[in-house]
């Protein structure tokens, strides 16, 4: 990892932004999967002192925990534009905001039950009903023939987390962290609304 310091007013200040791994984050958890392989398979002569016994000790990692970015950089999973949906993939419901030039995802009421009262408002929306249901989510098996046959533009890249060889089987494989995900919303609405210059 690179770190670059900088000199400002006699105080050395470094910069951590250049050594984010991001998408390379495969390279730093290849220690982590083989660790996990070997308590998939079992490590034997592992002595619990309660019992007063050996025992072959067997772990598999569930299911990760993390914020969107990190979802994506995890997962291989495209987390911006317009097919930065998951679940939805290439049905992804994106709009270009005409002012902002953002992308927006407007299909977020095809979760809510079928006849809320949500579903038919359209001006507090985008101006349309929603009568959409909500799409089934890939499972680990999709997801890994996709990306090894390349016809998916949400897949970037195959997760390192396939080469555990149970992680295609698991009806969840991520997990987002709802904390984290509200103070990211929380600091851009705020950022927005107070024009803080590369905060919005």
């Amino acid at each position: 990892m690179a770190v670059h310091e900088t000199k400002v007013h006699d105080v050395n200040l470094i910069d951590f932004r250049s050594s984010k791994p991001e998408n390379d984050i495969d390279v730093y958890l290849e220690p982590l999967i083989d660790d996990l392989k070997s308590l998939w398979v079992g490590i034997r002569g592992v002595y619990d002192a309660h019992n007063g016994e050996y025992f072959t000790l067997r772990a598999a990692l569930m299911w990760t925990i993390n914020d969107f970015p990190s979802y994506g950089n995890l997962s291989g999973c495209v987390v911006k534009g317009y097919k930065a949906c998951p679940i939805c993939g290439d049905d992804t419901p994106s709009h270009m905001l005409k002012n902002g030039h953002k992308i927006c995802y407007i299909g977020h009421r095809k979760w809510l039950p079928i006849n809320h009262p949500y579903r038919r408002q359209r001006a507090a929306f985008n101006g349309k009903p929603e009568y959409g249901i909500p799409p089934e989510p890939l499972t680990g098996e999709e997801v890994l023939h996709m990306v090894e046959n390349g016809d998916r533009v949400c897949w970037k890249k195959k997760s390192i987390f396939f080469d555990l060889e149970y992680w295609k089987y698991l009806p969840v494989r991520h997990a987002l962290d709802v904390m984290h995900i509200e103070k990211n919303v929380c600091d851009s609405i705020i950022s927005t609304l107070l024009e803080i210059p590369g905060k919005k």
